[in-house]
């Protein structure tokens, strides 16, 4: 018997729900517990005691020789390109598929964000138009390993090299990621992490900065904590911080949560193969391949693409169809120079655009067409919980995405009739 889609007022594909987020048990009670017994609540002095045990062992996870427990993703990234001296007048190349924090971090320096245009096969950063981007200006290259893919770390450490750009990875959707072996976070100068809610490992807020650098270590240290240079330290010149501090129940969080992710990375790198074999056998959906290069998968965000024109209806009416029939998802990240969050007729960022040489920013050009495409018309990403249950959940997803695609006419045609 045909079912009808939920949307035209059928019963939906699945009525239980998925695995909540965040997850955790006696290990975060147990760490609090420490954390309020102790007292010592605080991120002063840096690092506390929580927060230096949580840093050597996420520095230890990723292969990294320092780690710097901050308040967000979003000032790791501030953090790092200030440590990395980068200021007014200067470029910073950010990918145009990502959060308006990856931006916003260059205009905090004052330095002008240059938006590189993405790569159709994964949402990441294309390193042929990062070439086309570098000017005498730029100073730093930000890629963003988006949703469960890596950016192609290959060629922007090449790049990177070849032109004395520092690369600084952002890596606020994959801890615990590893390309060729090697921990994401650690194949430029510095990585950045996030533990919003969200976030593969969560604290509510927090962030935390990867380096091999001793100098930039350093740097970051003095950075977060109000500009204070500790005993021992030997970077050059004095640096205007901010309490930037995690605290010690963040990093009390974290550190269950750290010990918890390696199980859930393997859990869900399961879930996406069995996903992405699903949903590719279906006409008009073509999930995000892993790149074998991608030796240990985290997923954030399990995205595919939908072609409009093979299953005759738009992406947006599939998406709405989709989480009618009980499984969420939705359209990624918009273009980052469309983001209410990055006014661009903003103060500061006219100002920086100005001491980078760019006075007239309404009549810059940007041009990311891939991203534009993606955002408007293909991506469709499912959050990352939805991969921590069993082979139930994953099969009710490619079972919705499979009855939705067989009915896009009838879709198709009730959203005719609706404009008629």
């Amino acid at each position: 018997m045909r079912s009808t889609l939920a949307i035209l007022g059928g019963p939906p594909l699945r009525t239980r729900p998925f695995a909540t987020w965040p997850v955790f048990d006696a290990r975060e009670r147990e760490q609090l517990d420490d954390v309020l017994t102790s007292s010592n609540w605080g991120g002063f002095p840096s690092p506390n005691r929580k927060a230096a045990e949580f840093a050597a062992a996420f520095a230890a996870y990723h292969g990294a020789r320092f780690a710097i427990p901050t308040t967000s993703g979003t000032s790791a990234l501030e953090v790092a390109l200030k440590a990395l001296g980068i200021g007014a007048g200067d470029e910073v190349i950010v990918p145009a598929i990502t959060f308006a924090a990856t931006a916003y971090a260059a205009v905090a320096c004052m330095a002008r964000p240059i938006f590189a245009d993405v790569s159709a096969a994964n949402a990441c950063i294309d390193p042929d138009c990062v070439k086309r981007l570098i000017t005498r200006r730029t100073k730093a290259i930000v890629p963003v390993h988006y949703g469960a893919s890596l950016a192609d770390l290959d060629a922007l450490t090449e790049i990177s090299r070849a032109h004395s750009i520092a690369l600084v990875e952002d890596c606020a959707h994959v801890p615990g990621a590893q390309f060729r072996g090697r921990g994401v976070g650690t194949h430029g100068a510095l990585g950045c992490f996030s533990f919003q809610s969200t976030k593969p490992m969560t604290a509510g807020e927090g962030g935390m900065i990867t380096t091999d650098d001793p100098d930039l270590e350093q740097r970051c240290q003095s950075l977060i904590n109000c500009g204070r240079r500790r005993p021992g330290d030997t970077f050059e010149g004095p640096l205007m911080g901010a309490n930037y501090r995690m605290t010690e129940w963040q990093c009390g969080i974290l550190l269950a949560q750290l010990a918890r992710l390696p199980e859930q990375i393997e859990r869900k790198s399961r879930a996406a193969a069995r996903l992405r074999e699903g949903l590719g056998a279906i006409k008009g959906i073509s999930p995000i391949a892993r790149d074998p290069r991608v030796t240990r998968e985290v997923i954030y965000a399990f995205v595919f693409l939908v072609d409009e024109s093979a299953l005759g209806v738009s992406r947006n009416r599939f998406v709405r169809a989709m989480r009618a029939e009980g499984i969420p998802c939705g359209v990624g990240n918009d273009p980052v120079y469309r983001s209410a969050l990055l006014p661009r007729e903003s103060a500061v960022y006219r100002k920086a655009c100005e001491l980078a040489g760019a006075a007239n920013v309404e009549r810059t050009s940007i041009d990311c067409p891939v991203a534009e495409r993606l955002f408007e018309h293909a991506m469709v990403a499912v959050p990352h919980e939805c991969l921590l249950g069993d082979d139930r959940d994953v099969d009710d997803i490619i079972a919705a995405a499979r009855k939705v695609a067989s009915r896009a006419a009838d879709l198709a045609a009730a959203s005719l009739e609706k404009s008629s």
